[in-house]
């Protein structure tokens, strides 16, 4: 039987600070009346077993004089956490709750982390939601829908709102709040001494958890990633929201003329209902595919499943796209998937029926793109897309997340299956690359300079080192292109060079047939068929197959890593990054024995689908390894540094966007910090057969390193 204690005055605080010197493995816990950096602590819970539990309530809300108030447990919180320090503690979510801790309290418990369970889960299981009331559901059936009902409940019942643009559970009672989080602080010490006997039945996977990356990683790089925060040039900023602003006008006008003609009848304006949309996909493919009578390039994800129900391939060739057409018509209106109970709400939905074949027709981007020279108004649809999204993921929601001209994106280890970080408000992992506007109203504080990354073709070096062939070992010792070595083998072009800048090199006598090779290269060893890449590489499906045969003749290495890798997926379920670690695909078994010796591209989609992931993990998973080791490995020189010069202590990583890492710190130190970045990026990993790449750039703003 669990033991919940709320603790509500300093006496009683005696004894929760007897109980934390008594013990070492600590779970630790917050409760905050935000997200951001000026959000205060208004309660914290400790458990050291999983039968006993504390929760310090330090502030409540008064629901008549609608603020907090500070209960005398204020007084002695900073001295009962100091405990905590030489402590191993245990979180889920260690960063923000230590984040909020040194804001409050000054008082840094990151160091002293031992396990972040969430990160743990993760590891363990990238394929599920490693949240805690999810894992409690998982491991102890645990419904945590009630006591999210009588939360909820008493925050509306305090004048409170639960919304995703203000969320003020801190109004909830705090009695009520001081049980649930005393409650969580059990749980999250329960799931890691579940977790942790899993884990220390696999010793390299512990190596990798504890001593090598997921743990140092969180405790550094992704400590400053997310609490160091980046500098906002806000009249900049504005000005580009203003001119944004005006060219989406500009071009949405253009766009609403042009297809008016085309709309009006279906779509009269005359109701809310029968406005075209031209940001809706569905009914921008119902104009182009159905009004305008296009040739649609791919189906969306509903179409896919859609063929599968009813037994038809995909539709790749202009033969199988008119019989996809003909079958859905002659299926209308029937049922291709019964009703399903939603996982979340518990309740059945309805069953899926059969609709207008452009109802599932894609409309984005890439079938665009094919569009854009027949239509002028589709090629200023993708401006208008693009500065859209400009505009309102990042311009707008900089400003709005920013504080005092500083934003604070999030930066998760545990939202990728490869280890690479995830980012949310804003996702700064997807700045615009070709648009530079966005970077350049980032800019370093004053006295400091960015000193910026990029790995030099890091994926192509590890996707050599994997396949081991030598020409494309060889490729990076000589400096020569990778595609363009891939190329003259595939197309039979030896009249050429290799270097890229030659006069007579492939690149430039061959431009487009090296475009090929660089989508050939990795797709075709990710498993992109025939069919999926012609229209991608403008060439016939036989003509995209014949590419590809002669790519694995040509490459038999790349096609025994391939090979190799879809072998390992159907024996094991499993796949293994270059250090470690998994990535799971247990249906991957079940291939073989339905299955047996059939080709790849024979497969259904679902099943190629998986062993292609097993292929892309091994590659992409170790980028992610070697980016994430660097970054270990340069925020232990940092602070290393700090002892003999203490001007190194503000020196952070504040960026890592794929294969870039970038740092922010006095301009004195810029030469220094190149010379750490450099030495860091390309000594931390050694690939076997190829060297690493990565040469720091200077600048004031984010723009300026790329």
């Amino acid at each position: 039987m669990e033991k919940l204690i709320i603790i509500k005055t300093l006496k009683e605080l005696e004894a929760l600070k007897e109980y934390i010197k008594e013990n070492d493995f600590i779970a630790y816990d917050t409760e905050t009346n935000g997200t951001g950096k000026e959000s205060s602590i208004i309660g914290f819970s400790i458990a050291a077993d999983t039968s006993l539990a504390y929760y310090v309530i330090l502030s409540y809300w008064d629901v008549e004089k609608q603020t907090l108030v500070d209960l005398e447990t204020m007084q002695g919180a900073k001295e009962t956490i100091e405990l905590l320090v030489g402590k191993n503690l245990i979180m889920q979510n260690a960063p923000f709750d230590c984040s909020m801790t040194v804001n409050n309290f000054g008082i840094e418990l990151m160091p002293y982390v031992h396990t972040d369970t969430m990160i743990l889960g993760h590891l363990l299981n990238e394929n599920r939601s490693n949240g805690l009331k999810e894992r409690g559901v998982e491991l102890y059936g645990e419904d945590a829908r009630k006591e999210q009902a009588a939360m909820k409940e008493s925050v509306h019942k305090n004048g409170g709102v639960l919304t995703k643009e203000k969320y003020e559970l801190y109004k909830a009672d705090a009695d009520l709040m001081a049980y649930y989080g005393a409650k969580d602080a059990i749980l999250t010490l329960k799931v890691f001494y579940h977790d942790i006997e899993i884990l220390m039945e696999n010793p390299t996977l512990q190596a990798f958890f504890y001593d090598d990356e997921s743990m140092p990683l969180l405790r550094g790089p992704t400590y400053d990633l997310n609490t160091t925060g980046l500098q906002v040039d806000p009249a900049k900023l504005q000005k580009l929201k203003n001119q944004l602003e005006v060219e989406c006008l500009e071009a949405m006008a253009y766009i609403t003329k042009e297809v008016e003609p085309y709309v009006k009848e279906k779509y009269p304006a005359t109701g809310k209902t029968n406005i075209f949309n031209i940001g809706a996909p569905q009914q921008r493919a119902w104009l182009l595919f159905e009004k305008l009578d296009n040739e649609f390039n791919n189906l969306t994800k509903t179409g896919r499943e859609l063929c599968k129900a009813l037994n038809l391939k995909l539709p790749y060739s202009p033969a199988a796209k008119r019989e996809f057409i003909s079958v859905v018509k002659a299926n209308k209106d029937n049922i291709w998937e019964e009703a399903k109970i939603n996982k979340k709400t518990k309740k059945l939905g309805r069953p899926k029926k059969v609709g207008e074949p452009w109802t599932y027709m894609a409309s984005g981007k890439e079938s665009l793109k094919k569009l854009a020279d027949k239509y002028k108004w589709v090629g200023k649809y993708l401006e208008y897309a693009k500065n859209d999204k400009i505009l309102n993921t990042y311009v707008i929601g900089i400003q709005e997340k920013m504080q005092y001209n500083v934003i604070r994106p999030s930066f998760l280890q545990h939202g990728t299956t490869s280890g690479r970080y995830s980012s949310r408000k804003p996702n700064f992992q997807n700045l615009p690359r070709d648009d530079k506007r966005v970077k350049s109203c980032i800019i370093a504080r004053k006295g400091r300079v960015f000193v910026g990354a990029d790995y030099a073709q890091l994926e192509p070096r590890v996707f050599a080192a994997f396949s081991g062939d030598v020409r494309l070992l060889d490729c990076f010792k000589n400096g020569d292109d990778f595609y363009s070595v891939i190329g003259m083998e595939v197309f039979d072009k030896y009249d050429c060079t290799l270097k890229k800048d030659d006069s007579n090199s492939f690149a430039k006598m061959y431009p487009n047939l090296r475009n090929i090779a660089k989508v050939v290269g990795l797709s075709a060893t990710y498993g992109t068929t025939a069919p999926k890449m012609a229209p991608t590489i403008g060439k016939s499906i036989q003509e995209a197959k014949e590419i590809i045969e002669n790519y694995f003749e040509k490459f038999p290495d790349v096609k025994q890593l391939m090979l190799e890798s879809h072998k390992q997926a159907k024996k094991y379920g499993e796949v293994h990054n270059m250090f470690g670690r998994p990535r799971r695909m247990p249906k991957a078994r079940e291939i073989e024995a339905i299955y047996g010796d059939a080709p790849h591209e024979e497969l259904p989609y679902e099943h190629r689908n998986t062993l292609n992931l097993a292929v892309n993990h091994r590659i992409q998973s170790t980028a992610a390894s070697i980016m994430n080791r660097a970054a270990i490995a340069c925020h232990k020189k940092l602070v290393d540094f700090v002892a003999n010069d203490p001007r190194w202590a503000e020196v952070k990583i504040v960026l890592q966007v794929h294969d870039e890492l970038v740092l922010e710190g006095p301009e004195d130190l810029a030469q220094e910090m190149v010379t750490v970045l450099k030495e860091s990026m390309e000594n931390t990993t050694k690939l076997p057969g190829v060297e690493l790449i990565a040469e720091p750039k200077i600048g004031y703003n984010l723009a300026e390193l790329k």
